[in-house]
């Protein structure tokens, strides 16, 4: 059997105004911060589906037992890309939102109310569908000094957000789309190529609907984003310059008082 669904409210009420899909592979800390975090700062009650990539480790058997939440287990064997791509499609299928927000295992939210909060934004502009942050110049051969220009032209956006089409490649930590206007794109993430989110981006959003891209400093405002976590489990990480950054900002995370809290509230996993 490819999927098998467990856990959380198998009887719905009500559409829950956003859904949180998030795989993961093999990141017991990270996704138990993730879960118990979403749970205690979100004020929207959010459908959260985790689908777990065949981890068959104490991360998968802490998931069966967290209450309240959905998840598929994905039997499939594939690693990497594939296996975060093919995650996203199963998630989708089962989201029950008007929005629908990617996440990472390793990204943990910080600020009460932050759902909310990311939703309204996208509410202050008629027929928006949709937010994200960017990372890094798509064309990295590009000269220095128009690097330079365009870091220049976009610190005073660094803070805030913007509607500008950028040439900047999308990340998909905190993706947040209109369900039905993805439904409508009939777009399958086990089909594309590169990031997922850079790959939407460029295909139907891009110079077609008006889409927020978030100032980098304003996400870090009630999110952390650890990253590399995944790829660190899977052995998919060899550089040992990457590894060291990702130890640091790990240290850095368990250092906080609100992380310790977290981390000591088991009754979260039972809300």
């Amino acid at each position: 059997k490819l999927i098998k669904y467990m856990g959380g409210n198998n009887f719905y009420t009500m559409t829950p105004t956003l859904s949180i899909i998030i795989p993961q592979y093999k990141t017991l800390e990270l996704i138990r911060l993730c879960i118990r975090a979403i749970k205690q700062f979100s004020v929207l009650n959010p459908e959260i589906i985790v689908i777990d990539n065949n981890s068959g480790d104490a991360s998968s058997d802490y998931l069966r037992q967290v209450k309240n939440i959905t998840l598929i287990e994905n039997k499939r064997k594939c690693s990497g890309a594939d296996a975060h791509k093919l995650a996203l499609d199963l998630g989708i299928k089962k989201a029950r939102g008007k929005w629908i927000l990617f996440f990472h295992s390793d990204s943990i939210v910080l600020k009460k109310g932050w759902d909310k909060d990311l939703i309204d934004l996208t509410k202050k502009t008629s027929g928006t569908i949709g937010a994200t942050t960017i990372y890094r110049d798509i064309n990295r051969f590009a000269p220095w000094y128009t690097k330079c220009l365009r870091h220049f032209k976009e610190r005073s956006s660094f803070f805030n957000y913007t509607f500008n089409v950028t040439n900047k490649k999308i990340m998909s930590y905190c993706f947040l789309i209109e369900r039905q206007f993805l439904l409508k794109t009939k777009y399958q993430f086990k089909d594309s190529e590169g990031d997922v989110g850079d790959s939407l981006y460029q295909h139907h959003i891009k110079n077609k609907k008006p889409f927020i891209l978030l100032g980098r400093n304003m996400l870090n405002r009630f999110i952390w984003h650890t990253s590399n976590a995944t790829s660190l489990a899977a052995g998919l990480m060899s550089d040992e310059k990457s590894k060291e950054k990702f130890m640091k900002k790990r240290n850095q995370l368990l250092s906080s008082d609100i992380i310790m809290s977290l981390l000591q509230n088991k009754a979260l996993d039972k809300r």
